[in-house]
């Protein structure tokens, strides 16, 4: 039996697979890589960018290639396993700028955080390959403990979220590939109900029924999971056999609250996280993950706003339970914690499970609010939960702020501090 301290909170849980320890955002210097080492991180997370990898259409910037293989064989030499984090989310200009190169939104917009149309677009998805074979090439995949897939600029599950087009209720699969089948990739469907906006009640003079909904639904979430399915058959053809990562947030959409969402034609109604807009509905993109070797659900928010509010309610719902994973479809699970809830669902679905804290709350991407919790509290919380849930990697966000200083008091962590909670969290206490 393994006990886990989660805030002031003292559970005791069936001794899980063992933790390890990382961080997000790797720099790999060596002064860096030794203060990580003595705290006990044992992975870390390299991230690349395409735009900086491959700035114009066949052209490589070498400077920037020996500049990350450098990075990584430092990682290596220290013995530190590499979570690769390829970078699809950070497109070139050209690569947006292809036919069909963005996503286009129901309201017209276009998505502000410069990502590219990897759910429908054949341009895009011909780049992407062949970046990822460029990457295969150049770096390989000796000590590559997994690959991170996502499909949204954030480089996670999803679409953009709610106004990154600058509408409040902005869907995203109204481009001429999903819409006409103009650039579709091959094996990917256009959509079932052409010209159709979530929210109307008609189409083609005709009322839209229930069944309808749950057939565009179907497709607008499957869509984008099968972009990770795609990017994952990729790397697997270009020889990588190890785990992947599929980050993702938040909880998606409620089971009672995508009913209510059908009834109403996807109007807005139950919508509380805008999750309908990103197309989340994890209960059934996770099953067809698990349809696949190796890959696991990276949850990106241990101890966000909602473990806040979750562990403030009475009784607290933000720890993880054994029996989550049988209720977890059938309890009211509206004030769990997202973490509580994508665990139990992945856990149902056979996945293997990892997570991160959101990061500084001040800063931009992080889903930060006056109510988060502090960076020094993530830090404190945030590897409990991870222990708790049964996941069996732990990344801190981010690497530089364990050596930077910080005006915010609150926000100072350094790798010191580290150290402690993963020799606490290593260290069986008696209940």
């Amino acid at each position: 039996m393994a006990t886990v301290i989660v805030g002031c909170s003292v559970e005791t849980q069936p001794t899980p697979e063992p933790l390890s320890f990382g961080v997000l955002g790797a720099m790999c210097t060596p002064e860096r890589l030794a203060a990580l080492h003595d705290a006990g991180v044992s992975v870390v997370e390299l991230p690349l960018a395409w735009d900086r990898y491959q700035p114009g259409a066949g052209r490589v910037d070498r400077h920037y290639v020996a500049e990350v293989r450098e990075r990584l064989n430092r990682c290596r030499e220290a013995g530190l396993a590499v979570v690769l984090s390829p970078g699809l989310h950070y497109p070139p200009d050209w690569v947006r700028r292809l036919p069909g190169g963005v996503l286009k939104g129901s309201a017209g917009g276009v998505p502000k955080d410069e990502g590219a149309e990897l759910v429908f677009s054949a341009n895009v998805r011909d780049a992407a390959q062949k970046y990822l074979a460029l990457v295969t090439s150049d770096l390989g995949f000796v000590g590559i403990a997994a690959i991170r897939v996502g499909t949204n600029a954030s480089g996670e599950l999803g679409y953009p979220g709610p106004g990154d087009g600058g509408n409040e209720r902005e869907y995203w699969a109204f481009g001429d590939a999903p819409q006409h089948g103009i650039g579709l990739a091959e094996g990917v469907a256009p959509s079932p109900m052409p010209g159709w906006i979530p929210g109307t009640r008609s189409w083609h003079g005709r009322s839209v029924t229930d069944e309808q909904v749950q057939r565009w639904w179907d497709w607008y979430s499957g869509s984008t999971v099968d972009a990770a399915v795609w990017q994952i058959s990729e790397l697997r053809k270009l020889g990588y056999q190890g785990r992947v990562h599929v980050p993702v947030a938040g909880r998606g959409v409620l089971p009672n609250d995508k009913a209510k969402a059908i009834e109403g034609g996807l109007d807005g109604r139950a919508n509380p996280d805008g999750a309908q807009e990103r197309g989340l509905d994890y209960s059934v993109q996770f099953a067809v993950l698990a349809t696949l070797p190796g890959v696991d659900v990276d949850f990106t928010g241990l101890d966000d706003v909602s473990a806040v509010r979750a562990a403030a309610a009475v009784p607290r719902q933000d720890h993880c339970l054994p029996t989550d994973t049988e209720n977890v479809l059938t309890d009211d699970v509206s004030q769990w914690s997202s973490h509580r809830y994508t665990s139990a669902l992945a856990r149902r679905a056979g996945l293997g499970l990892v997570g991160e804290n959101p990061g500084p709350p001040e800063s931009p991407f992080t889903g930060g609010s006056p109510q988060s919790h502090s960076l020094a509290e993530q830090l404190r919380t945030a590897p409990g939960y991870a222990l708790e849930c049964g996941m069996t990697m732990f990344l801190f966000g981010f690497e530089e702020n364990l050596f930077e200083e910080y005006a915010n008091v609150l926000n100072k962590v350094s790798t010191e501090d580290y150290k402690e909670v993963i020799q606490q969290l290593h260290t069986p206490l008696s209940a």
